[in-house]
């Protein structure tokens, strides 16, 4: 597969996960109202209701932080912008990206263990189990380390380069 052919594959996988996002969105506001809605004017208690909203909500946290993510939306300290010269600040750049890619690592590291000690525990309702929920964490770090190493190949070759957020 050509560097392009990969690069459209994540603006893909990009464009996929922003609807997922929305949707898991969507479907925790639809529980949250539905859940006052039936608690509060009807009287009615669905229990369950929690566990889905908090496999939803890890799901949509994680999933939102890698789009956010691969459209360098997520939080940044523009500090130093224009304040060195074009490949002291690309060495900046690359160093960050090896740093949040070692960061990457321990969080799938870590997330995976996490999910292998939580597919024993069920949500409290339902007999599902709360790995599905935390499954979110390592596989959202793969995904955000393959739009590093798209970010990282773009400085490297000064290709595509960053855009320079406003």
């Amino acid at each position: 597969m050509t560097k392009h052919g990969v690069s459209d594959l994540l603006k893909r996988l990009e464009v996929i996960l922003t609807f997922i996002t929305g949707m898991l969105f969507l479907g925790v506001l639809l529980i949250t109202s539905s859940n006052i809605l039936l608690r509060n004017v009807l009287g009615i208690s669905w229990l369950f209701m929690d566990g889905l909203m908090r496999l939803l909500f890890i799901w949509m946290v994680f999933t939102g932080t890698s789009v956010l993510y691969s459209r360098h939306d997520h939080l940044i300290m523009d500090f130093f912008s224009g304040k060195f010269s074009v490949k002291v600040a690309k060495a900046i750049d690359l160093l960050q990206s090896i740093l949040f890619m070692l960061f990457l690592f321990v969080l799938l590291y870590y997330g995976i263990q996490i999910v292998r000690v939580r597919m024993s525990i069920p949500f409290e309702t339902w007999k599902f189990p709360t790995g599905y929920a935390y499954a979110a964490v390592p596989v959202n770090a793969v995904i955000m380390a393959l739009f590093c190493i798209q970010r990282m190949v773009r400085t490297f070759t000064g290709k595509g380069g960053e855009q320079s957020p406003t």
